[in-house]
């Protein structure tokens, strides 16, 4: 068994590695989220042990969602501190994880811990299941099982198809292009519609840029500050802080002087764009969108000479 230890305390990652090199079984250790996630692309791992508390602005549960949306069948076991509260093991839940150990324990306690996990992992259905759009293509995943007939809306273009089981191809593990390490970039997607922000979230993963979410301006904001990403895909339409005003406010804070801004949304008028050039938006994108043309303009503006 090949186990991926993300934890940034080296004293606590060797005593892991040790334990589980006394039961014969391989292991890599990551300091931080993204090195956890480069070791996941490159290397074949069978289980992770992430720490919440993270450095990099990338925390465990975000970090969690990102492993799992990268290999959905792949147990991740959280470890924490001892005096996390019952709200952390149930929003670790919420975010994927098979497990949640707080230091210190046993390693009788561990490996229990590890077993039910795997045994879990093997016996969980399909994770994802295919949908393509007769309206607009649009290839996406349905993340839930959905009985004899559901009715299912693209993310894309919101058409509503009422379909069966038996029509959706089962997707264990989505196929990835892993583009250089040199034009995987940092990614923010910020949709207060969920479908449509998690197809964003798998179309860019799948070309190897690292991605995270958030749901209005707010958390949007605090994600920029503490993640420094490249990019931001914005809706315009956001509670609170609306894509025109967290624009704004990433160009003025001097630590996202870098951070490029697409705004992708289904308004028609042209005020919007007026609004969004003053702001400082980089590009327009209007919904639906074409798969390849994200990716095109996606590229373009992240490889473009820095003005």
């Amino acid at each position: 068994m090949n186990i991926l230890i993300v934890e940034d305390d080296p004293t606590v990652s060797e005593t892991l590695r040790q334990a589980f090199a006394a039961d014969r079984h391989e292991s890599l250790a990551a300091f931080n989220a993204l090195a956890g996630l480069e070791l996941l692309r490159s290397h074949p791992v069978d289980l992770i042990l992430l720490d919440i508390n993270l450095p990099g602005g990338l925390s465990g549960y975000a970090a969690c969602e990102a492993y799992k949306n990268l290999r959905p069948q792949l147990p991740v076991i959280f470890i924490t501190g001892a005096f996390t509260s019952d709200a952390d093991a149930r929003l670790a839940e919420h975010v994927g994880a098979a497990g949640f150990l707080r230091k210190p324990f046993a390693v009788e306690e561990l490996f229990a811990t590890v077993d039910r996990a795997l045994a879990a992992a093997k016996a969980a259905p399909p994770a994802f299941f295919a949908f393509r759009c007769e309206e607009c293509g649009a290839e996406s995943r349905v993340r839930q099982q959905i009985g004899d007939a559901r009715r299912l809306r693209c993310p894309n273009c919101g058409a509503i198809r009422v379909v069966k089981m038996d029509e959706l191809r089962p997707l264990p593990e989505p196929r990835f292009h892993f583009p250089p390490t040199t034009l995987r970039r940092r990614i923010l997607v910020v949709d207060n519609t969920e479908h449509f922000r998690l197809y964003l979230l798998d179309l860019l993963t799948e070309v190897g840029h690292y991605v995270v979410t958030a749901r209005d301006g707010q958390e949007a904001l605090r994600l920029a500050q503490e993640w420094v990403p490249d990019l931001v895909i914005t809706d315009i339409l956001l509670p609170g802080i609306d894509g025109i005003a967290l624009c704004q406010q990433i160009k003025a804070n001097p630590r996202l002087s870098r951070t490029s801004v697409i705004t992708i949304t289904n308004l028609k008028n042209d005020e919007y764009r007026l609004q969004g050039h003053q702001a400082g938006v980089d590009l327009f994108m209007a919904k639906p969108i074409q798969a390849e043309d994200l990716y095109e303009k996606v590229h373009a503006l992240l490889t473009r000479a820095p003005h």
